[in-house]
């Protein structure tokens, strides 16, 4: 149900016009978009709540299942964006927090970013897991952990 009320609020904005034009010097607001397929995994919206002070960027993302993880690192400057966002992830019966990067520029009324699986570590005991599959090769490794998409602005 969410993942349809976000996909419909999103082709709503966008057909109506009401993307807002980004203004380089202030990306706070909401912004919304699509990653893309992963493997096994669909398709899946993420919204983002921004808060950019000078510099410093803030916020949260939020997920499909209504979930939202906040930013712990931000930085906007000369129309680059880059933000790090902590993630619970389920993998089997174990429970991961994985660091994702997201790393991106600024095109004309959209974000373009790239995000990257960057780290992984189990919430239980602190142990790392590796993002990197043994068996994929340098391509299979880049299609899994990196994946690029675009954001619109909802709202302000």
């Amino acid at each position: 149900m969410a993942r349809r009320l976000h996909r419909g609020l999103a082709a709503a904005s966008l057909a109506c016009g009401l993307a807002l034009p980004v203004p380089a010097s202030d990306l706070s607001g909401t912004w919304i978009g699509t990653i893309p397929k992963e493997g096994r995994r669909a398709a899946r919206d993420v919204t983002f709540r921004l808060v950019q002070d000078g510099e410093s960027l803030a916020g949260k993302a939020y997920n499909d299942t209504g979930t939202s993880d906040a930013i712990i690192t931000g930085l906007v400057a000369d129309g680059k964006v880059s933000f790090d966002v902590e993630a619970l992830e389920q993998s089997g019966n174990q429970i991961n927090i994985v660091l994702y990067e997201f790393r991106g520029r600024v095109e004309g009324s959209a974000i373009e970013l790239t995000r990257e699986k960057a780290a992984a570590h189990n919430a239980a005991s602190g142990a790392e897991v590796p993002v990197r599959r043994a068996w994929d090769s340098d391509e299979e490794d880049r299609k899994r952990r990196f994946l690029s998409f675009s954001l619109a602005r909802l709202a302000r």
